[in-house]
C-alpha cells in the first residue's frame, strides 16, 4: 500500500509538469529537457515562438471572421466598418482562442458593420480583459437586467425606498431590496464588473415616481410594467457605464425568472409589477 501512494505521488507532479509543458509549447515555448537538447540559440527559439505566436493568431482572427461570416447572410444591411476601428478591433481580437468568447467578438464585428460606431475602442479594450468566467458574470447580470426605453438606458433594479413625508419626517425610510445573490448574482460578482468599468459602483435611485403611473421596461421577450401605488417612491438600481451599455448590447437577451419573481416579492405591497410577452 505504502508503495502504491508513493507511486501516485511520484506521478502526478511529472503529469502537471507534462500538462504546463504542452500548454507552453501551444505558445511556441521549448524548454530543452537535457542539455543534448540544446541544438537551437536562444534568438532561434525567440523567433520559433514569435512564428507560433503569429500563426495562433491568425487562426483565432480566422476563426472569429468566419463566426461573424456565418452568421451576416440573415443580415440585410451590411455597411464597411472604420478602417481605423477595424485596425484595433483586429489588433485586440487576435489573442482570443477561447470558442465562447470569439462568438462575442463575431458579434461584435457584426453589429459594428450594421450600426457603425456601436462600440467604442474602449469597450474593445474591456472585452479583450474579460476571461470565459467574467463573460458568464455579465451573461448573468444581463438576464436581471431591464431596458428602460424613455432614457434609453438598461438597470439592474433591486429594490425600493420610500421617503418620509411632512409627519413622518422624523420616521425611518421605509426600504427592501431583492436578494439576487440567491439568484445568481453575488457581491464578489458585482464587485468584478464593477472594477472592469462595466456597473457604477454605487446603488442609484430614480426620482420620486408618480403614483399609479407605470415604468414602462422589458428584458427579454417580456414587456414589464413597475406601478407604484403609494406616494414618495423611488426604485434603486445599479447603473451600467457606457462600456458596460454597449456590452449589453452584445449580450443576448434571457430572462432569469426566479430575479423578477424575487423583485416582485421585495416590491410588494408597494408596487405593481406586471408581466406580457411580446
Amino acid at each position: 500500500m505504502h508503495k502504491t501512494h508513493r507511486e501516485q505521488y511520484i506521478i502526478t507532479p511529472c503529469r502537471s509538469r507534462s500538462r504546463l509543458v504542452q500548454s507552453l509549447e501551444a505558445f511556441g515555448i521549448h524548454i530543452p529537457m537535457h542539455a543534448s537538447e540544446q541544438s537551437l540559440s536562444l534568438a532561434s527559439r525567440y523567433e520559433q515562438r514569435q512564428h507560433a505566436l503569429t500563426l495562433r493568431h491568425q487562426e483565432n482572427l480566422e476563426r472569429i471572421i468566419q463566426r461573424a461570416l456565418d452568421k451576416s447572410d440573415k443580415i440585410l444591411s451590411i455597411t464597411r466598418p472604420d478602417q481605423d476601428w477595424l485596425e484595433h478591433f483586429l489588433e485586440l481580437a487576435e489573442r482570443t482562442a477561447h470558442p465562447r468568447m470569439q462568438e462575442l467578438w463575431a458579434r461584435v464585428l457584426l453589429l459594428e458593420s450594421q450600426s457603425p460606431s456601436s462600440f467604442s475602442i474602449r469597450t474593445l479594450r474591456v472585452l479583450a480583459l474579460l476571461t470565459p468566467y467574467e463573460a458568464s458574470v455579465l451573461r448573468r447580470a444581463k438576464s436581471m437586467t431591464a431596458f428602460e426605453k424613455r432614457t434609453s438606458r438598461h438597470k439592474i433594479i433591486i429594490g425600493y425606498q420610500q421617503k418620509p413625508r411632512f409627519l413622518r419626517a422624523f420616521s425611518k425610510k421605509t426600504a427592501a431590496q431583492a436578494n439576487i445573490a440567491k439568484c445568481g448574482l453575488n457581491y464578489p460578482d458585482i464587485l468584478a464588473l464593477v472594477e472592469l468599468g462595466i456597473l457604477h459602483a454605487d446603488l442609484i435611485e430614480t426620482g420620486l415616481l408618480t403614483m399609479r403611473r407605470a415604468m414602462q421596461l422589458s428584458s427579454g421577450s417580456q414587456r414589464i410594467s413597475v406601478t407604484p401605488l403609494e406616494k414618495e417612491l423611488v426604485l434603486t438600481y445599479f447603473r451600467y457605464t457606457p462600456i458596460g451599455e454597449e456590452l449589453c448590447r452584445l449580450i443576448p437577451s434571457t430572462q432569469n425568472e426566479e430575479y423578477w419573481q424575487e423583485l416582485e416579492q421585495a416590491l410588494e405591497p408597494k408596487f405593481l409589477l406586471q408581466q406580457d410577452t411580446y
